[in-house]
C-alpha cells in the first residue's frame, strides 16, 4: 500500500511537471511576440495601402505584431517632435519626410541603418533617393516612395478652344511663358462677373517649397547656400525676383489661377473641371483615370525659356526611432516595405514613383506601363534621372519651409515681391544662425 501511494505521488508530480512545462512553453511563446508601433502618414493612398501591407508582413513574421498609428502630414511632424524629442521608445518605425532627415539625425531622433542593411540592399534604392536618407556617409532613412510632377490638362477644354494636344516628349516641354498664353485662352468667365467658371492654370502646391523652389531654380537660382546654413543673397537675386514676379502675375495680372485655394482643394478643382490645366503630382493619374466623366492627358513639367528644366522630387522615407527597444523588428518591417520583392506589391497598391530600382525594372518590363495612362511612368522616371532637384538638406528645414510658405502665400495674394523676399531672407537667415 505504501509503495502504491509513493507511485501515485510520483505520478502526480510527473503530471504536474508536464503541465507546468506546457504552461511554460505557452508563456515563452507569448513573450516571443514583439509588438512595434508604426507612425504613418494618413493621406491617400497610404490610409488603405499600409494596412494591407502590414497584414502580409505579419503573416510572414508571426512573431512581430505591428500597431499602426496614422496622422496627416503636419500632425505627423508634430508627433515626431513631441515623442522623439522626449526620447519615448515609440513609435519604433516612422515616416520621415526626405528633407528632414538631416534635422532628425542632428536632434538624435534616428538610428543608423548601417548595421541592418547590406551593401546590395542599399544599392536597390534609386541613387538620388538614397542620398536623401544619407547623412555623413551613413544611411538613416530608407527611401519608401519618390515623387515628380506633371502638367495635367483637360482635353475637352483644349479641343473646344482649338488647342492641339501637348507633346509628352520631355525635349518638347512647354515653357512657363507658353503655359501662360494657353491659360489665358482657357480661362472662361461666361457671365462676365469677373469670377471665371474655369481657370486656365492651377498649381497644386502653390505655396510649398517642394514645388515652388523649381521656378527660381529653373532660372539658375539656389534654394540655400552650399553649407545649408545661409540664404544671404539667395532669395533676393534676379532669378528669385523674376520667378516670384511670374507667380504673382498668375494671380494678380493675368488672373488665370484661383486665389485662396488650398493645395488639397486645388487637386479637386481639376476633376471638377474648374481648371483647364493643373501642375500636380504624378500619382494623381490613378484617381483621374477612374473618373469616367473626366477627359484628360498629361505633359512634362514646364520651365522658363531663359532657363533649364527643373522638376520637384523627393518624398517619404522610413526610419527607426533611436530610443526604440525593438530595433531589429523595426528594421525587418522597413526592409519588407522598401526592398524587393514586396516593394513591387507596395507599388501596385500605392502608385507613387518608386524609390527602388527593382520596381522600376518591373515597370520597364511590364507591357501595361507602355499604355496610357500608365505610360506616365516613362516620363516621370526620365525626370527623376535628368531634371529632378531635391529640397535643401538643412537642419532648419521645418522652419525654412514654414517661413517660405508664408512668403509664397503673400506673393500669391499680391504683396510686393521684392519686399516679401527681402523679409523672408532676413527671417530665414536669422533662424539658420542658431544651427551654426
Amino acid at each position: 500500500m505504501k509503495v502504491f501511494i509513493q507511485k501515485m505521488i510520483c505520478s502526480g508530480i510527473l503530471i504536474l511537471l508536464v503541465f507546468l512545462s506546457g504552461c511554460a512553453k505557452k508563456t515563452t511563446s507569448v513573450s516571443e511576440v514583439t509588438e512595434i508601433t508604426f507612425l504613418s502618414n494618413s493621406v491617400k493612398p497610404y490610409d488603405t495601402a499600409i494596412p494591407i501591407m502590414i497584414t502580409e508582413f505579419e503573416k510572414q513574421n508571426p512573431n512581430i505584431k505591428v500597431k499602426v498609428e496614422m496622422l496627416p502630414t503636419k500632425g505627423l511632424w508634430e508627433a515626431v517632435e513631441i515623442k522623439l524629442g522626449a526620447k519615448e521608445p515609440t513609435p519604433d518605425v516612422l515616416f520621415v519626410d526626405s528633407p528632414l532627415t538631416t534635422t532628425y539625425v542632428m536632434k538624435g531622433y534616428l538610428e543608423s541603418l548601417e548595421d541592418f542593411f547590406s551593401n546590395d540592399e542599399r544599392k536597390q534604392y534609386v541613387d538620388i533617393c538614397r542620398q536623401y536618407g544619407t547623412v555623413k556617409g551613413k544611411l538613416y532613412a530608407a527611401p519608401f516612395v519618390n515623387s515628380s510632377q506633371v502638367l495635367y490638362y483637360n482635353t475637352r477644354l483644349f479641343d473646344e478652344a482649338g488647342i492641339p494636344r501637348l507633346s509628352k516628349d520631355p525635349k518638347e516641354r512647354l515653357t512657363w511663358e507658353e503655359v501662360i498664353e494657353l491659360a489665358k485662352k482657357l480661362t472662361i468667365d461666361k457671365d462676365g462677373d469677373g469670377v471665371p467658371e474655369v481657370f486656365g492654370l492651377g498649381i497644386s502646391q502653390i505655396s510649398r517649397p517642394y514645388q515652388m523652389l523649381t521656378m527660381p531654380q529653373s532660372l539658375g537660382g539656389k534654394a540655400i547656400g552650399k553649407d545649408g546654413l545661409t540664404v544671404s543673397g539667395v532669395f533676393t537675386d534676379e532669378a528669385w525676383l523674376k520667378a516670384c514676379g511670374f507667380i504673382s502675375d498668375l494671380f494678380n495680372v493675368y488672373k488665370v489661377s484661383p486665389k485662396g485655394v488650398s493645395a488639397s482643394d486645388m487637386l479637386a478643382y481639376f476633376p471638377s473641371e474648374k481648371l483647364a490645366m493643373l501642375i500636380g503630382p504624378d500619382y494623381n493619374h490613378l484617381a483621374y483615370s477612374r473618373n469616367e466623366s473626366l477627359t484628360w492627358d498629361y505633359a512634362p513639367y514646364p520651365y522658363f525659356k531663359d532657363g533649364k528644366p527643373v522638376t520637384p522630387t523627393g518624398s517619404w522615407s522610413l526610419g527607426i526611432n533611436k530610443s526604440s527597444k525593438n530595433k531589429a523588428a523595426a528594421a525587418k518591417l522597413i526592409k519588407f516595405l522598401t526592398l524587393y520583392p514586396s516593394c513591387i506589391d507596395w507599388f501596385n497598391l500605392d502608385g507613387h514613383l518608386p524609390s527602388n530600382k527593382r520596381t522600376l525594372e518591373y515597370i520597364a518590363e511590364n507591357e501595361k506601363f507602355t499604355k496610357w495612362p500608365f505610360d506616365i511612368f516613362t516620363l516621370i522616371n526620365y525626370e527623376c534621372q535628368n531634371t529632378a532637384i531635391p529640397r535643401p538638406l538643412t537642419p532648419g528645414y521645418l522652419e525654412y519651409e514654414s517661413l517660405l510658405t508664408n512668403a509664397f502665400e503673400d506673393i500669391r495674394n499680391g504683396g510686393d515681391v521684392k519686399s516679401i523676399l527681402e523679409n523672408a531672407e532676413v527671417a530665414v537667415e536669422r533662424m539658420l544662425n542658431k544651427y551654426k
